[in-house]
């Protein structure tokens, strides 16, 4: 065999880079759309930002209002997007897939987007033990472990449980167990996958420097008296270690500088919520428009348009191609939420007028049909944009919750969390109902659904156990809670 050169033709989806620019428009929350239009404006001089008392424009130059009565998409200029030589059919909803094409070595063009940082610790635990762990068999032990984490990285089951769970054969050891936990305890945030308090601290005063002020003490209180320290008994601990108070508070700071829940230390932080969307009106006449106050509105500079001519210099004509790809960018965007959100409210009108019990169940799919687009397209949208609702403020993700069959059709199970809310609001105080009375309350109303569902949609919205919600007869004693 040698080398020789052939050639052939073939056919094949191209993102380009305006397609690029547009599916990451769409991602961007309304925040995020505002720092990437200041950050244009201060680099593009053929970009202007349109003030709220400057005059409208000519009737010719603005977006048409709907026929339905809904408000303008924006502002922009459209005169410009016209001028803009469309080289993408952008009304194919393969254009607009974004995770099928893939570029000549297999990767998907839509890796080029930047993914946000994961903020689940047990994400974080895996990664660090993808570079640690070689062995098959090791590797899915580390892994069922991991999974029985909760999300203030306790793990809660029993070792005994992990090995029958991973299904390995023959099946692990309680010694392989005991490796692998440790392997997995090893990893960031320090604490991770303890079985409880006591074990939690212990790690993390494991990576404390050797001579740190009180680590000896902090670890014998750890071990022996960790209730004293929530009764603030420190008399009683001086005399029994035979300390100071210099020496004791030593240690306790050291104690209280740990973290208890080291599983949410990697939740993401919190941030403020400003409605992309707001729906308003009353029953049989809702209207759902975009929110004008956070309308970035930008335009291409027409009279640094009209003065360029052909014999312009490269860096002006290239900016001037930027800014139309921009303007267009983002009427693609505010169009294409507007859009959505009009479909998944003409399918929710019962939550707009009954609330979360009102809620049905909804796909992806159906959305992606109702507009003509692809459903990655969907998820794009809804990802981290809220509505104003008249019940409150919600995540437009909210609106595609799970299906649960009934008597008399369909629910979600948003709905169903709604009405084991209010279950548990109006039962009797001195007698708590129990997960299972709840389902039983459930299938009266037609909705039949197992008792481990109810637990799970109950410790999904917070709601303590019937045991936890019984009043405590007497004085309660403090200690330290997870």
């Amino acid at each position: 065999m040698k080398p020789h050169l052939q050639m052939k033709t073939a056919q094949s989806l191209a993102m380009t880079p305006h397609l690029l620019q547009s599916i990451r428009l769409l991602q961007l929350t309304s925040l995020e759309l505002e720092q990437e239009l200041r950050a244009a404006l201060a680099r593009n001089v053929m970009l202007e930002a349109v003030e709220d008392e400057e005059p409208e424009p000519e009737p010719a130059a603005v977006a048409q209002t709907d026929t339905d009565g809904f408000a303008p998409v924006s502002g922009a200029d459209v005169g410009a997007i016209a001028r803009v030589d469309a080289d993408f059919d952008w009304s194919s909803r393969e254009s607009w897939s974004g995770g099928e094409p893939v570029d000549e070595d297999g990767e998907p063009w839509e890796a080029r987007i930047g993914q946000p940082r994961t903020t689940d610790a047990r994400v974080a635990a895996i990664e660090q033990l993808r570079l640690m762990v070689l062995d098959p068999r090791q590797a899915q032990l580390t892994l069922t472990i991991v999974d029985a984490v909760d999300d203030n990285g306790y793990l809660r089951q029993p070792l005994e449980g992990i090995a029958l769970e991973s299904g390995l054969d023959p099946e692990p050891t309680p010694a392989e167990v005991e490796a692998a936990l440790r392997l997995v305890q090893s990893v960031e945030p320090c604490g991770f996958a303890a079985r409880d308090l006591r074990e939690c601290l212990h790690l993390q005063l494991a990576s404390r420097p050797a001579d740190a002020p009180g680590l000896a003490l902090a670890r014998r209180i750890v071990d022996e008296c960790l209730e004293a320290i929530a009764e603030r008994d420190f008399d009683g601990l001086c005399a029994r270690y035979g300390v100071d108070r210099v020496e004791l508070h030593a240690a306790l700071d050291l104690i209280l500088s740990l973290d208890p829940k080291p599983g949410a230390a990697c939740a993401a932080d919190a941030e403020a919520v400003v409605p992309d969307l707001i729906v308003s009106g009353s029953v049989g006449a809702w209207k759902v428009e975009l929110n004008a106050e956070r309308l970035p509105r930008v335009r291409v500079n027409a009279l640094y348009e009209r003065a360029l001519t052909v014999h312009a210099h490269r860096a002006l004509r290239e900016q001037l191609q930027e800014a139309r790809w921009l303007v267009r960018g983002i009427e693609m965007r505010h169009d294409t939420l507007l859009r959505t959100a009009r479909a998944i409210f003409e399918r929710q009108t019962a939550f707009l007028e009954r609330g979360e019990t009102g809620m049905a169940p909804l796909t992806l799919r159906e959305i992606a049909e109702a507009i003509g687009m692809h459903e990655s397209t969907v998820c794009r949208v809804t990802s981290n944009k809220w509505v104003q609702t008249p019940w409150g403020v919600y995540e437009l993700k909210a609106f595609f919750p799970s299906q649960i069959a009934m008597r008399q059709g369909d629910t979600s199970g948003t709905a169903v969390k709604a009405m084991i809310r209010r279950i548990v609001d109006g039962e009797n105080p001195h007698s708590p109902l129990a997960d299972g009375d709840i389902m039983a309350i459930l299938a009266r109303k037609g909705i039949h659904i197992a008792r481990r569902t109810v637990a799970k949609y109950r410790e999904a919205m917070n709601i303590p156990s019937a045991k936890e919600r019984t009043p405590v007869v007497g004085p309660r004693r403090a200690g330290l809670r997870i």
